[in-house]
């Protein structure tokens, strides 16, 4: 085939896909487990690439616990970030810039009381990033049919999927619009993915067939195919060279190449050289449309070099920008017959050819292999005709004692080239100030975009904090927390959330603010709760403070006053008795004046009603235990339960006429009494001491004539022998009786006539 080989303006990594690969590389070198919560970009080369370094891909932020997990470029929704650092993960926030103005865009707009629209594809993780923090009511559309169907309040806010086509977003606005009267829009589209579609419409315009090298599953490689083919070209989307179909060139005089900007540079090479390779030897020229930046032909903004991104080495596609395509491609290709490829290591396939060294120069940082570790160095493989040295002192920024703390063999770490030929004719790099130099291009965007970082306290020190930023980043005191803290040292150890409040490299100073966040939030969370609280709301609450009369209770930013009269259904002395400070409570809102910012809360109101039951737990005719808590003039107050008190009137203390009640009670007696009366929807309890001791007296008499039953049949039981043997004995004195009578009678006769016949002698 006889094909011109013309690539896009603008292709490959985007300055955020970039920065996300960036920190990935440099948490897969923190010495701890490395996670990216779903893939990082979509791209399989990529995600390869940081797996062989140790990165893995993770669904769940539980699977990061103890480790370094890196939300990827397309964001993540808020309760995710928080579930991942409950787990114990350190988080560390590659979000695309662009895509976090649209998830601040969406809370904006979902603040201001309307419903949230994301113009874009439902299914794209970025899509429900944002989404997420626009709350539940957000939806989704990525076509103005998809709005048609939508559910709509009255008042609607709009953000767009950073990488949609504008047409498609006003198409969606357009059929919102005529639908809602209130509709406000937030431009979201990501500048760079702007100029990658219309960089690849004008590609198209030129050429026959157009390649867009990138994965199916990217939303942006997927864009431009459909600019292209929109734009009248035939267009073919692949995901690597190997994909590439030789029919796709036959009889086209003009191929033109685009690529995603999750597209590695390593794979628009590839791309580019096996394009070549397809075509007959020195047939083919390649060159950039009218507008070039003078870039590679990789692109402008293709990304870092495949060495610096730590990719596979494209092999034989040039040294430079205009070199040309022929050094070390094999015998007979010369110097080449156009503008060159980009950057590559240029390895020989042919007869005689050399294998350049990789050039080098001082100040640039560059990627390389650690072939050695010593004592107190490491040699490290950048591609130079020798390996170079890095000292224990140019490792880390922190204090190490051995090499052996910070790499090990055969990683892959980013240096930055101290001197190409030192005194000693040995190259010299340095580990820490690569990744400085990674640290202070990640500090200044953060600076520049206000992005929350989150890291760890290394150290304390005299006024402050030091905090690991890549360099030794200072917390000032007064920046800890939004209150003065006494005790630093407890921060130690801890990962913070910070935000650059100065910066400036030449002095080497950055000045770190976790109070400025934490402001931030509050003010937010204070501003939420005044929009939304309302009176009958159960609200949680921290105690804040304790004073005689109540305590102070943050429920969102703003403090509410619990009175010690709506603590308890029950009497409270003093507030200390039912909270203390730091407890976390439910309250409910009693008053609200927004006018002189005063929230009125009870705690009371929050648990049950001991009344509700009062009949149940207290039927009229028992008696029940109680304590009595206060004596008056008509008779005494007595607590059933913490809530519930009775009254035993004077009349109800004794069976006896009693002129006050402190003859009968005092404050703290138990005592039991006779429930006479129950109104629970007055909150009242009649209760009779009298009664419930005339109640025990007969509860009494009745036990005790139970006993006595008892008693006298158990004494029939145990005399019934002795009665019986006294029957015995009676009838035997009977019969004695009767025989002595029986002889009297026969001796007085006998007697009778001896008298008479006798001397008449005396009886």
């Amino acid at each position: 085939m006889d094909v011109r080989v013309v690539t896009a303006e603008k292709l490959g990594f985007c300055g955020g896909v970039r920065r996300a690969v960036e920190i990935a590389l440099a948490g897969a070198g923190a010495g701890r487990p490395a996670f990216t919560l779903g893939p990082l970009v979509h791209n399989p080369a990529v995600i390869g690439h940081l797996a062989e370094r140790g990165v893995r891909v993770v669904d769940d932020p539980a699977a990061a616990a103890g480790g370094v997990l890196i939300i990827r470029s397309h964001g993540a929704p808020p309760e995710v970030l928080e579930r991942a650092r409950a787990a114990g993960a350190t988080v560390v926030d590659a979000t695309c810039p662009v895509v976090r103005r649209a998830q601040a865009a969406a809370r904006e707009l979902a603040a201001e009381g309307r419903q949230v629209v994301v113009a874009g594809d439902p299914g794209h993780p970025e899509v429900a990033g944002i989404a997420a923090w626009a709350g539940p009511g957000a939806r989704a559309a990525a076509t103005a049919a998809e709005a048609e169907r939508l559910e709509l309040g009255e008042r609607v806010g709009v953000v767009a999927q950073t990488t949609l086509r504008r047409e498609d977003l006003e198409a969606i606005v357009d059929v919102l619009r005529r639908r809602v009267a209130d509709v406000r829009v937030a431009d979201t589209l990501c500048a760079a993915a702007q100029e990658r579609q219309d960089a690849a419409r004008r590609l198209a315009a030129g050429a026959d067939v157009v390649i867009v090298v990138g994965d199916a599953a990217s939303a942006n490689a997927r864009k431009l195919l459909a600019v292209c083919r929109d734009a009248g070209a035939e267009a073919h989307l692949v995901e690597s060279a190997a994909f590439l179909d030789p029919g796709w060139f036959s009889g086209k005089a003009v191929a033109g190449v685009t690529a995603g900007a999750s597209t590695p540079d390593w794979s628009i090479k590839e791309v580019l050289r096996t394009m070549e390779e397809m075509n007959e030897p020195g047939d083919v020229a390649e060159e950039k449309p009218s507008g070039s930046e003078g870039s590679s032909a990789a692109g402008g903004d293709a990304g870092p070099a495949p060495e610096e991104a730590g990719g596979p080495a494209a092999e034989g596609t040039g040294e430079g920008t205009g070199e040309g395509t022929g050094e070390g491609t094999g015998e007979g290709t010369g110097e080449g017959t156009g503008e060159g490829t980009g950057e590559g290591t240029g390895e020989g396939t042919g007869e005689g050819s050399d294998v350049p060294m990789k050039p080098l120069k001082a100040g640039e940082v560059t990627r390389g292999r650690v072939v050695a570790v010593g004592q107190d160095n490491v040699l490290v493989d950048v591609g130079h005709k020798s390996e170079g040295v890095v000292p224990l002192w140019e490792l880390s920024h922190q204090h190490v004692t051995s090499p052996g703390e910070v790499v090990k063999l055969g990683d892959e770490i980013n240096v930055f080239v101290l001197a190409v030929d030192g005194p000693e004719g040995v190259l010299r790099l340095s580990k820490k100030r690569a990744d400085e130099e990674i640290a202070w291009r990640c500090l200044e965007e953060a600076y520049a975009e206000g992005t929350i970082l989150e890291r760890r306290i290394i150290e304390e020190v005299k006024g402050g904090l030091i905090v690991d930023v890549g360099i030794r980043g200072f917390m000032p005191a007064s920046h800890v927390e939004r209150g003065y803290v006494s005790d630093l040292s407890q921060y130690v150890g801890k990962a913070v959330r910070v935000r650059v409040i100065e910066i400036d490299r030449h002095k080497n100073r950055v000045i770190l603010s976790q109070k400025v966040v934490l402001e931030e939030e509050y003010q937010h969370l204070r501003e939420e709760t005044w929009k939304t609280i309302a009176e009958g709301q159960i609200r949680h609450g921290v105690v804040k403070s304790i004073t005689d009369f109540g305590a102070f209770v943050d429920i969102g930013g703003v403090d509410g006053l619990l009175h010690v009269s709506e603590m308890s259904w029950g009497r409270v002395n003093h507030p200390s008795e039912v909270v203390k400070e730091g407890d976390a409570i439910d309250v409910m809102v009693l008053r609200v004046d927004r006018e002189k910012e005063k929230i009125s809360l009870g705690l009371k109101q929050a648990l049950p009603d001991p009344w509700t039951d009062a009949d149940t737990k207290y039927p009229v005719g028992s008696v029940v235990a109680g304590k009595v808590v206060r004596v008056v003039g008509f008779g005494a107050f007595v607590q059933l339960e913490p809530g519930v008190e009775g009254l035993v009137h004077i009349s109800q203390l004794a069976n006896r006429r009693v002129a006050t009640p402190e003859e009968v009670v005092s404050v703290g007696d138990d005592i039991r009494a006779k429930v006479l009366r129950v109104n629970p929807g007055e909150r009242r309890i009649s209760l009779s001491l009298k009664e419930a001791d005339q109640e025990q007296e007969k509860a009494v008499m009745r036990e005790y004539m139970s006993d006595q039953r008892r008693e006298t049949a158990t004494l029939g039981e145990m005399l019934g022998p002795a009665l019986e043997q006294a029957k015995d004995r009676i009838q035997s004195e009977k019969k004695r009786t009767t025989r002595k009578r029986a002889a009297r009678a026969k001796v007085e006769p006998e007697a009778e006539s001896a008298g008479k016949d006798g001397d008449g002698g005396e009886e």
